[in-house]
């Protein structure tokens, strides 16, 4: 028994710790502010509701001690622990989703309440007075010592870690001894052990170096053999046959089912006036807020071993505590729906932000993902050859991707690399880098945009995909995960990659970079890009993407049409809009001695695959479409053999070793106007469906289309051969998903045969 309880007291001291290490503790006045009115509502409604009642019925309860008791115990219920709820948000993996968000928000603030609430109960927690202010000044000493003295230790140590080297031994062990010495001299003033121990995780940063390691080598000994004692000692000490006094028992039950229902209306009275949401995710947050764990179960021990509550009161207490745990979770699991409402969005008419929607004269928005340093080469390079003027600027949205390890709650916020840090670590390299090779020294105009997003792989996806959406992006870069096998995450990455073209409202580019070190020179660029043409929605932004690369003075560009004979086509307009966006390429390119056009007519999916496997090994890069339809013939008979799903049939091709000796480098083009992909990489969504989908929406682009078309006729007397595309835009703007199609992909075949004789070998035939 006394095993049972030192275990226990040791396992809540360390899950206090790390709960705090995880903070974030450069956000907590921010999230407490951001989160006030909804906070402050949730607490304050609640606990006004269980101190009348507890009032009201204070003579029908037995099984309390202590006149200031009540106001404790109807705080203790309105609050909600920030180590908790984001317990519970990882296990329901809502840790990135909105709910989740403003959750761990409100309860940020209920802990400021919660540690002036410990100062108010020592202060009220009887005796002598004098005693009661020596404790409070024993703890304000206390907490110095650890802010003025440990803190400044903890910054040492972190600045004698080596970059990308494990953290030393000696530093683990002294610091996880912290917290014991910590939580015994909080408890020995007078306080508990939670306030010692805490304050010693606040003073370790999140994440890496020292938090991440902290976190990884203890969180697994301490949730898996030490917390297993806290839950023996509350199962020890509940008797439910204690429970004699029924009347006492349901009246308890009734105020604290109040209270529950206190704290969602308090969501819901908050959110709805402030126009922050629906009633479904006000009661959801309430629901949220409502969640009981280990923090609960610690408070409710402690007064049980002072001798505040009695027997039957405390074994009332847990039942209510594990009823509330077993209807809360299965409620949250059925109804948010994270990834659903990520579904609906990709299918709504946001889709259409593709990059045969952007006009060559606007800026184009590009989101470039980094997981490690090594990716930063390969996206500077298609960065590069992008061709970025002052008529067509780009903006690229640079994302650092970061696995939330060694961190409570996830992060998503601008990066900024003017912020003074202990030390240079791997964001700041990425930014530079790219600042470097894409401004400094460069003529072109680019503008960008850091992000940093910290958070499970397996969820992260939705942060970027509501960035993407936020932004207006077209296009997303992402990185292959190969020969990352070090890192440990590559089944992660995999499956990230899968996500975004699952749900990213855009088009998204998988990058395979295989490329060596260059120096990049903004006179001196060069980039040789190949192309396979194979038809439909991917293909089509593949084309749009070398379109935009072509002006670019320093790249060459071949394109290979390979026409697979009798394949049919279950949708004619698919044929139709390759034949036009591949004839208006040609007729921009004329001219152009650094674009070659070549077309190759096949037989049978093998005369493909030798084709692809013979393709020159002197290309930088080679850009292909993702897939081309369910009813593809070549899709039919290759997907068996296809190793990694998120490049498709055609893009694993050409990655394999097999191709080009597996030393070119792949990007792989999905376009999200062309089908929805489920989560193992195969279309959902035949071609039929989504026509019409489209279609039926395509109204809202009629005024769109009048008002780019007068605005074409503006420019059509300084620039004469713009009218041919203004016109074109003016009469059928729109392809067959109801998507704007802009000016140099919208002109029509007919108006290609004066250029026919002018082609020569870049004529596709």
């Amino acid at each position: 028994m006394v095993f049972t309880n030192s275990m226990s007291i040791i396992g809540v001291m360390y899950f206090i710790f790390l709960s705090a290490v995880k903070m974030d503790k450069s956000r907590i006045i921010t999230a407490a502010r951001n989160s006030m009115n909804v906070g402050l509502t949730c607490f304050i409604v609640p606990l006004i509701i269980l101190f009348s009642l507890l009032y009201i019925f204070r003579n029908s309860i037995t099984g309390i001690h202590g006149g200031s008791f009540h106001l404790f115990l109807s705080a203790s219920s309105s609050l909600s622990y920030f180590p908790v709820i984001t317990d519970a948000a990882s296990e329901l993996k809502m840790l990135t989703s909105e709910l989740g968000t403003i959750a761990m928000s409100c309860a940020i603030l209920h802990e400021i309440l919660g540690w002036f609430l410990l100062s108010l109960s020592l202060i009220l927690q009887g005796g002598d007075p004098r005693h009661s202010i020596q404790s409070v000044v024993a703890m304000l000493v206390l907490m110095l010592f650890i802010i003025l003295v440990l803190r400044l230790m903890v910054q040492w140590i972190i600045r004698r870690i080596q970059e990308g080297k494990p953290v030393g031994e000696l530093y683990i062990k002294a610091i996880l001894v912290g917290p014991l010495i910590m939580g015994f001299l909080s408890d020995m003033i007078g306080a508990t052990i939670l306030p010692g121990a805490l304050i010693m995780g606040l003073i370790i940063p999140a994440g890496p170096p020292l938090g991440s390691a902290l976190v990884e080598k203890s969180e697994i000994i301490i949730s898996e053999l030490i917390m297993p004692f806290m839950y023996i000692r509350v199962g020890q000490l509940t008797n439910v046959y204690s429970i004699t006094d029924w009347k006492a028992f349901t009246t308890i039950q009734f105020i604290l089912l109040a209270g529950f229902l206190g704290k969602i209306a308090g969501c819901l009275s908050s959110l709805l006036c402030s126009n922050n949401g629906g009633v479904r995710n006000s009661f959801l947050l309430g629901l949220f807020l409502n969640t009981k764990g280990v923090i609960e179960l610690s408070v409710i021990l402690r007064w049980r071993a002072r001798k505040l509550i009695d027997e039957p009161f405390y074994a009332t207490l847990v039942i209510y505590y594990i009823v509330v745990t077993a209807i809360v979770t299965p409620l949250l699991q059925i109804f948010n729906k994270p990834q659903a409402r990520l579904e609906a969005t990709s299918s709504m008419k946001n889709t259409t932000r593709s990059l045969q929607a952007t006009m060559l004269t606007s800026e184009l928005r590009i989101m470039c993902c980094f997981h490690y340093e090594e990716n930063v080469h390969g996206i500077i390079s298609l960065l590069k050859s992008c061709n970025s003027t002052g008529i067509s600027p780009m903006c690229v949205y640079a994302v650092h991707l970061i696995d939330l390890v060694g961190r409570a709650a996830p992060l998503l916020h601008p990066y900024s690399s003017q912020r003074k840090r202990f030390k240079e670590n791997s964001t700041d390299r990425i930014m530079k880098a790219l600042k470097t090779s894409l401004i400094k020294g460069s003529s072109s105009q680019v503008t960008i945009q850091p992000f940093r997003v910290i958070a499970p792989y397996n969820t992260i996806h939705e942060s970027i995909c509501r960035l993407a959406q936020d932004k207006y992006i077209p296009l997303v870069l992402v990185p292959f995960p190969e020969n990352l096998d070090t890192h440990g995450r590559k089944s992660a990455l995999h499956s990230f990659n899968i996500l975004m073209q699952a749900y990213a409202p855009c088009t998204v580019g998988i990058l395979v970079d295989r490329s060596l070190p260059r120096i990049f020179c903004s006179i001196y660029f060069t980039y040789n890009i190949g192309v396979l043409f194979l038809g439909g929605p991917d293909d089509r932004e593949a084309l749009a993407l070398v379109s935009r690369i072509s002006g670019h003075p320093g790249v060459s560009i071949t394109v290979l049409r390979i026409d697979l004979r009798g394949e049919k086509f279950e949708n004619q307009s698919e044929k139709y809009l390759d034949d036009c966006l591949v004839s208006e390429f040609k007729a921009r390119n004329i001219g152009n001695t650094s674009v070659v056009c070549r077309k190759l007519v096949a037989e049978n999916t093998m005369q493909v695959v030798d084709s692809i496997r013979s393709f020159e090994n002197n290309y930088d890069l080679v850009i292909v479409g993702k897939q081309r339809g369910p009813s593809s013939q070549l899709e039919r008979e290759m997907l068996p053999w296809v190793e990694n799903k998120e490049l498709g049939t055609i893009g694993d091709m050409v990655a394999s070793p097999d191709c080009c000796g597996g030393m070119v480098s792949v990007l792989v083009m999905h376009c999200a106007v062309g089908g929805h992909v489920n989560v193992t990489g195969s279309s959902s969504m035949t071609n039929s469906d989504e026509r019409s989908r489209f279609i039926s929406s395509s109204s809202s682009f009629d005024n769109l289309d009048h008002d780019l078309s007068v605005e074409n006729v503006k420019l059509a007397d300084k620039k004469r051969d713009v009218t041919i595309c203004t016109q074109e835009i003016g009469k059928s703007g729109r392809n067959a998903y109801g998507t704007l199609v802009p000016s140099h992909f919208s002109s029509r075949a007919q108006h290609m045969s004066p250029y026919k004789e002018h082609l020569g070998h870049s004529a596709l035939g």
